[in-house]
């Protein structure tokens, strides 16, 4: 049998808030358990997602990396859960998944439907047969157009955002998302590390997309603009201290600046690990933060 690293994410639309009167909307993450296939085995739990909060179809960012054997039947199931602070936790629903049909299905993407309401989405693709680093970036924006209001300020985050070849996979995922900055209009964003093939594939030419949000707490967030890029585009505005000017509709919402952008530990065909060099506005002081990959092989 042949073996390959496989990674899963998730998504959920339509779920039925949970939340109780008066308490607004759920905020959901989803635990992925790998289910037994012989007697002797016991299921495994692979991790969970990260909580987004106040949305009833959350985009979860975290992936899942395991190994999967070609031609054995093997089965996940997602528990879909409310975050209850204070109190216990509330079931939102599950489903089982199996990894061949999902891989069968339509750009690799299963659906299937919660009793308790909603729809829950796995998708599948091939991890690349080596890493292509680790992309460590630090954004700032520059006189954003506020959207709050005449009275308040904004609260800016961002998303980065790539898409998946085949059928049905030209929509903008996100990949990574950003904590917001509270009522600022220049933010500085907190440095963040992003796995170079989860976001695009090892295409250093591949286009990404960076979409600039203004945080709100009942989930509807107002979209502040957007550009599409690539990770090249990026590491040589980082050197060259070149700026991104992100868009709605054709108006312009700012500027966003790339204050650092390397990439670290990719692989060579060879088994090499090669770093590239650190743009000169880089801040060797400041570490980067993960994004949730889990690797489960």
């Amino acid at each position: 049998m042949t073996k390959e690293k496989l990674s899963l994410t998730l998504h959920a639309a339509g779920l039925k808030n949970i939340a109780g009167a008066f308490k607004g909307t759920s905020d959901p993450f989803a635990i992925v358990t790998l289910l037994a296939s012989d007697p002797g085995e016991k299921p495994r739990v692979l991790g969970k997602t990260e909580v987004i909060k106040n949305t009833l179809s959350p985009k979860w960012t975290t992936s899942f990396l395991f190994d999967y054997e070609f031609g054995t039947e093997t089965h996940i199931n997602v528990s879909v859960v409310d975050e209850v602070r204070k109190s216990s936790d509330k079931p939102m629903g599950s489903a089982v998944f199996e990894i061949g049909d999902i891989l069968g299905s339509r750009g690799s993407v299963k659906a299937k439907k919660l009793k308790k309401g909603g729809t829950l989405y796995a998708r599948i693709q091939k991890a690349a047969p080596r890493s292509a680093g680790q992309l460590a970036l630090r954004l700032r924006g520059i006189k954003l157009k506020n959207v709050e209001g005449l009275f308040k300020k904004s609260d800016p985050f961002f998303e980065l955002r790539r898409t998946f070849d085949g059928p049905g996979g030209g929509a903008w995922i996100p990949v990574y998302r950003s904590k917001h900055v509270k009522n600022n209009l220049n933010p500085t964003w907190e440095p963040v590390t992003v796995d170079v093939n989860q976001l695009c594939d090892g295409d250093l030419d591949r286009k990404v997309q960076v979409a600039i949000f203004d945080f709100e707490g009942d989930g509807k967030h107002e979209s502040m603009g957007l550009f599409e890029t690539s990770v090249n585009e990026l590491v040589k505005a980082a050197a060259d201290k070149k700026t991104f000017t992100p868009k709605k509709g054709s108006k312009s919402y700012g500027t966003i600046s790339v204050d650092e952008c390397k990439i670290t530990g990719a692989e060579s065909p060879a088994g090499q690990v090669i770093d590239t060099t650190p743009s000169p506005a880089a801040d060797p002081t400041v570490l980067p933060v993960p994004v949730p990959v889990m690797d489960f092989g």
